[in-house]
């Protein structure tokens, strides 16, 4: 097998090739899982055809953006299916590692499912990252959601990957029933004391056909409003960005399930979520940096990278909107620059003065 570099890894942002097990290896189902709305087209069962149809239409794409690329198995417990299952699919990916057209494998999986038996296995086929869904680390959380596991099962997995020399992600979610704004905080901070590479971050949405959905229509749940969950995401990528942890997802892909009548029920659903996050970071990270300029400034000339100027306009210029609020005097000029790096702002004014700020975990 092809050894893997785990600091290039780390530092590069590879094209994640996904594919749903759907629920495979799972013992039972959280209240708020419905994949057959979240995971998108993808059958119960996964073929040889199917999965090579998946795997060349995504490299077939890549040939125009050359970047590391990964085979991730998403959607369900990878170590809780059967060994024989387990085998079939990971030498399926590692005949594209073998052949150089795929850098590594990925796996998620279920804390309690992380034993020396299966790190073997995925070691064979050469797994280079393991994702541990866990949630919250909240134990009374847990147990309403019906995950299975304690938060003592999310510690002990994280520290066993990590001592195999696997590279380790965790799922977190805000807003979940009998969590509390605190609560998640916490379950940030207990996540930052384990030091995963990296983070998905996504609100808790009622989809239809959960046991969720039977407790939002008795008035048993109350979702997240949007804006408390951008202010909770925008808080957790601080914090997270600050640790040197790497946030890699902000809200749910969205689906052509998730946009019919009865998918989505309640709570902080946007098709832009990651989006709206991103653009509230750069808001708050600007109003910082223009903290020491006078509000009867006359021209304020902001320099950013191609690749960040959405995020710093906002949605429909909504932050250009609010900065010229405060800055009712000045003539707002925002240019892109080559060579920039991503997520830095600067900013020159018309007296002279330069100022500019980096922006932790944009990269």
């Amino acid at each position: 097998m092809k050894k893997i570099n785990h600091d290039t890894e780390q530092k590069s942002k590879p094209l994640i090739i996904p594919i749903f097990i759907m629920n495979s290896g799972c013992p039972h189902r959280c209240i708020f899982c419905n994949q057959k709305i979240t995971a998108g087209n993808f059958p119960p069962h996964i073929t040889k055809d199917f999965f090579d149809t998946e795997v060349k239409s995504y490299l077939d794409w890549n040939k125009k953006r050359p970047s590391k690329v990964e085979i991730a198995f998403y959607g369900g417990s990878f170590t809780g299916i059967s060994k024989a299952f387990q085998e079939t699919f990971l030498s399926w990916a590692g005949a594209y590692v073998e052949d150089g057209l795929v850098n590594s494998i990925r796996i998620s999986t279920r804390p309690d499912y992380i034993t020396e038996d299966n790190l073997s296995l995925l070691k064979k086929y050469n797994v280079s990252t393991v994702e541990i869904g866990a949630q919250s680390f909240n134990d009374e959380v847990l147990r309403f959601t019906q995950r299975g596991h304690d938060a003592a099962a999310t510690v002990l997995a994280i520290k066993t990957l990590k001592d195999h020399g696997f590279r380790t992600g965790l799922h977190l979610m805000a807003g979940l029933p009998k969590d509390t704004i605190d609560g998640f905080i916490n379950s940030l901070d207990k996540a930052i004391e384990l030091m995963p590479d990296t983070v998905r971050l996504h609100p808790l949405i009622v989809l239809g056909g959960t046991a969720l959905a039977e407790e939002f229509r008795l008035g048993k749940y109350k979702p997240l409003e949007l804006a408390e969950a951008i202010d909770l995401c925008c808080q957790a990528w601080e914090k997270l960005s600050a640790a040197g942890i790497r946030v890699i997802r902000i809200g749910l892909q969205v689906t052509e399930a998730m946009e019919k009548e009865g998918a989505v029920l309640a709570g902080p659903f946007h098709p832009a979520f990651g989006s709206l996050v991103l653009s509230s970071i750069f808001y708050n990270h600007t109003i910082k940096l223009l903290a020491s300029i006078p509000q009867d400034t006359k021209e304020l000339r902001f320099n950013l990278s191609g690749q960040d100027m959405s995020s710093f306009r906002g949605m429909a210029n909504m932050n250009i909107a609010s900065i010229k609020k405060l800055y009712p005097r000045a003539n707002l000029i925002v240019e892109s620059i080559s060579g920039q790096t991503r997520g830095e702002i600067s900013v020159a004014t018309d007296s002279g003065k330069y100022f500019t700020l980096k922006i932790p975990g944009i990269i």
